[in-house]
């Protein structure tokens, strides 16, 4: 049984006195999270860890445990389709879809509403509670046939009940985000890639500060916000924790990790994927530093080979199913089989709240939605 876990500083700050400045042991962290400290898990040792200075496997037991008090047996899986194609003109150096690259993504126009809706439908099918639309745009400007477009298909993903309508759209003005909100947008994606110091490494279009200003809107909304990062880019393990302490600043509610997937033609092109016990480490640490966030697994998760059923023992509570949007994923009925060979439950739209949606349901009551955000709760 969860007690009330309200997050609280580390022990030592009440007394005037800093954090310990030596890495905690991965169990001790554990010990605490479970006990109500969301954020035992501190920069030092997060650096540490991600520096190899902890043995993966302890780190991965610990996760596990955070985990399993969190989620349960209970997995969230989305779905995403590609609503508009190539073109983008921003220069994010990971993209296949930015038209700064000569890549193998042809430009094309919006996805039409009766094929988003039956992308829907599959999702479900196939376990998910969640279909992202995800354009390859700056943004969607207000006034724009884009916005219009895609207001028309979240409402007919909402009317159509398969599954919650999700968007990853770029940069979105207050009154755009108003509309996709009335149209029963819930949750909102908006990257934040990498920390801030190595991001202006890799894109150039735009700034860091616009990203997190987006994110800041839509939780002003109302929405949920899934913001999560792109790994094996060249980034050192201080860029990665830099990530995730914005994460955490930020208290975004799902975290997409991805793993560089190079694509020709790209500014990455050619980097070689990070090894399988490395990509482990990293969800572990994530999941130890962000312990009420369903962490999950996103594009690149195939570079786990062997391992990948372990994504999961590694404090991993959800991932994509279904097609990603230039790049592979692996076949549908064998992630389904890993879920069951595994005794994980897929959480689908009606078949009981999920957490961040139980805590956006309490919103509107401070004092009971701050004690559910920082509730660590067993759900299963």
């Amino acid at each position: 049984m969860g007690v009330d876990v309200t997050a609280r500083p580390h022990p030592l700050a009440s007394r005037g006195k800093s954090p310990p400045m030596t890495p905690q042991a991965p169990g001790t962290v554990a010990d605490r999270i479970i006990d109500g400290n969301l954020q035992a898990a501190d920069a030092t040792s997060a650096l540490a860890w991600l520096s190899d200075q902890a043995d993966v496997w302890e780190l991965m037991n610990a996760a596990d445990r955070v985990r399993r008090a969190r989620f349960g047996n209970r997995v969230h899986l989305c779905s995403i389709i590609n609503a508009k194609e190539g073109g983008c003109p921003e220069d994010c150096g990971f993209c296949s879809q930015s038209r700064h690259f000569s890549t193998h993504v042809a430009p094309s126009k919006f996805t039409a509403v009766e094929t988003i809706v039956e992308d829907s439908d599959l999702a479900r099918q196939r376990g998910a509670s969640a279909l992202g639309l995800v354009t390859a745009t700056r943004g969607l400007p207000d006034g724009s046939k884009g916005l219009d477009h895609v207001v028309e298909a979240v409402a007919a993903v909402r009317a159509a009940g398969h599954t919650e309508a999700h968007a990853s759209v770029g940069f979105l003005s207050d009154d755009a985000l108003d509309r996709l909100v009335d149209a029963g947008l819930t949750e909102l994606n908006h990257n934040l890639e990498s920390g801030r110091s190595f991001f202006k490494t890799i894109v150039c279009t735009h700034t860091y500060d616009e990203r997190i200003e987006t994110i800041q809107r839509a939780k002003a909304k109302g929405l949920r916000t899934c913001v999560g990062g792109i790994f094996g880019m060249g980034e050192t393990p201080k860029d990665r924790l830099e990530l995730a302490q914005e994460l955490r600043a930020l208290d975004v509610d799902e975290v997409p990790l991805n793993f560089l997937v190079s694509v020709d033609g790209t500014k990455l092109a050619g980097a070689s994927p990070l090894a399988p016990l490395a990509m482990l480490r990293i969800i572990a640490v994530f999941r130890l530093f962000l312990p009420r966030q369903n962490i999950f697994m996103a594009a690149g998760r195939t570079h786990l080979g062997q391992l990948m059923p372990m994504m999961f023992a590694a404090g991993a509570s959800g991932m994509m199913v279904g097609e990603f949007l230039t790049t592979p994923n692996r076949g549908v009925t064998d992630d389904l089989q890993m879920l069951e060979d595994l005794g994980l439950v897929p959480l689908r739209c009606g078949d009981g709240e999920r957490p961040e949606v139980l805590q956006a349901a309490q919103s509107a009551t401070p004092s009971v939605g701050a004690k559910r955000r920082n509730a660590l709760p067993v759900l299963a």
